[in-house]
């Protein structure tokens, strides 16, 4: 991996860290990276989410009307049982700020990749591409991604705590 990449993949997995800690989620690094860049949880409850981040230079269409990113994932990483859940984290820069991100279960990218509608492709290395527009709505292909745009609450910690009903019935 060429030293700009490194740069520019370590800024987005910051920029990942900040905003989870902005929502009073704390963070770890792994020391040892296997497929997590980082883990986010709060340290008064169980959950756990492990998170690949991705990082994409957009650029802005011609017209003003958005913006579009180009994201590689490896394809055995993808491809793995997801047990545990990995999230993937998309992060987009432009402009001198990151201004996008994506958050998306490896297990629901997967079934995109799979599915019926056109989904990214495959490149020469057996990584998964993905160019995502950034409108109004987020799309890649053919499948419309806007529901996990900046979904921060798909991951476990960030989810509401479940009422406990303590009365018998």
């Amino acid at each position: 991996m060429s030293t700009q990449r490194t740069y520019i993949g370590r800024s987005g997995q910051m920029a990942v860290m900040a905003e989870l800690l902005f929502r009073r989620c704390n963070t770890a690094v792994p020391e040892v990276d296997v497929g997590t860049d980082v883990f986010a949880f709060h340290d008064e409850r169980e959950e756990v989410a492990r998170v690949q981040v991705k990082t994409a230079q957009g650029e802005r269409y011609r017209r003003g009307d958005g913006h579009s990113a180009q994201f590689s994932i490896a394809l055995k990483q993808l491809d793995r049982p997801d047990k545990p859940p990995l999230y993937y984290a998309l992060a987009v820069r432009l402009e001198g700020l990151f201004v996008d991100f994506v958050l998306i279960g490896r297990g629901r990218l997967s079934e995109y990749w799979n599915g019926p509608q056109r989904f990214g492709t495959r490149d020469k290395e057996g990584n998964l591409v993905l160019t995502v527009q950034f409108r109004e709505r987020v799309l890649c292909g053919e499948v419309d991604l806007t529901g996990y745009r900046h979904a921060w609450e798909l991951l476990p910690p960030l989810q509401p705590i479940p009422l406990v009903n303590d009365s018998a019935e």
